[in-house]
């Protein structure tokens, strides 16, 4: 599988990254659940419902939001509500039910335990800032091997946020008595989020890069790079609907430009130590880098309960008309759902798909769209 130097390094450094333990501050809070328990530990976040504790004793254990009843700690937090409004305090001792005490500018907040969406430690090491996932899916037999790896995570601070993942798919086929074929693709994707420092923040503006290879879709090196406003619609403990759209520049490297400006097109001959995407005896030996100017729409929808097997529910969509390739739109949908089996323990199905109706501009032996499916058991820390 042939990957660009980039990538191998995004790829690396990340494989690195999930091997090293993530510090938290002292483990000084104390957190008490509804039936008199008390725990000690460091909060490090709520999300998805769940409080995420470390502690000397036991790890990081996750509690039900709704089983919380008091939280006392020296340090500070971020907390959002249902209105989109951000608070910045610390969790003093409080003594109304259903509430939280809040120390914010020297005075004390009460807010509704129902009412709080996320709770995010407001840190000054960048390993108590960054939260990273990895995962890997390994499928072979006889005939079909395929290779998937994916890592995502957030970087928070105060103010904003930055959220980046990386996929790379690799499948290898050998049908009895016929020609081995192989196909692979891969993408790196970051964006920042700029929150309003004060009041509401149920809108923000959004920066967004991203790095895509596709075999299936005739795609070779294809960045880019956009700016936009999102909103949230929908901010309520269980269910957050966002919605993102914005103007973006793209660059890749197609076998034709033959909807651009002549200024936007670069025809270069391909030599062995240059990327191509395709094996050396292609008959393919050129490729011209041209430039588009695209509108973005992201969809971020996620719903997740909080029974006795918790459930959760992940959906993003991209949409990207072209401006300057007229008539060319692309787009992707990732569906993720986790039904618990047991404390930690999930099963999985991730399914994603990508089209491009120019997919097959220039060999109709390519597609116009590439789809992925997978399932297996996933573990959450």
């Amino acid at each position: 599988m042939r990957l660009s130097p980039l990538l191998k390094k995004f790829v690396l450094c990340i494989s690195i990254c999930g091997s090293i333990e993530a510090w938290s501050h002292a483990k000084t809070d104390l957190i008490t659940v509804v039936n008199g328990d008390q725990i000690t530990g460091a909060v490090n976040a709520m999300t998805a419902g769940k409080l995420s504790v470390s502690t000397s004793y036991a790890g990081t254990v996750n509690i039900k939001w709704r089983e919380i009843k008091q939280i006392e700690s020296r340090y500070l937090y971020e907390i959002r509500l249902d209105d989109g409004e951000r608070i910045y305090g610390r969790f003093i001792t409080n003594t109304i039910e259903n509430q939280l005490t809040l120390r914010v500018s020297g005075t004390n907040r009460q807010v509704e335990i129902d009412d709080i969406v996320e709770v995010r430690s407001i840190e000054e090491e960048l390993s108590d800032k960054l939260d990273l996932q990895l995962s890997s899916t390994i499928t072979a037999d006889p005939n079909n091997k395929q290779l998937v790896l994916y890592a995502a995570g957030t970087y928070d601070v105060r103010g904003g946020r930055t959220n980046f993942s990386a996929r790379v798919d690799d499948t290898r086929s050998t049908p009895q008595g016929e020609t081995a074929t192989s196909s692979n693709s891969s993408f790196v994707q970051v964006s920042r989020e700029f929150w309003r420092e004060r009041g509401t923040a149920q809108s923000y503006r959004v920066l967004n890069a991203r790095y895509d290879t596709n075999d299936e879709l005739n795609i070779d090196h294809r960045g880019s790079l956009g700016v936009g406003v999102g909103r949230y619609l929908i901010n309520d403990l269980g269910h957050e609907l966002a919605v993102q759209a914005g103007i973006q520049g793209t660059q890749e490297w197609r076998g034709s430009c033959d909807e651009q400006v002549t200024n936007n097109v670069s025809t270069i001959a391909l030599t062995d130590d240059e990327p191509v995407g395709e094996d050396e005896d292609s008959p393919r030996k050129s490729l011209e880098r041209c430039a588009d100017a695209e509108l973005f729409f992201n969809l971020k929808w996620h719903l997740y309960s909080f029974q006795k097997r918790d459930m959760d529910i992940y959906i993003t969509g991209n949409t990207y008309p072209s401006l300057s390739d007229w008539g060319r739109v692309r787009g992707d949908l990732n569906v993720i759902i986790n039904w618990e089996l047991f404390n930690n323990f999930y099963w999985t199905v991730n399914a994603r798909t990508d089209i491009d109706n120019a997919g097959d501009r220039e060999d109709d032996t390519y597609g116009n769209s590439d789809y992925t499916l997978s399932t297996g058991i996933s573990w959450k820390y």
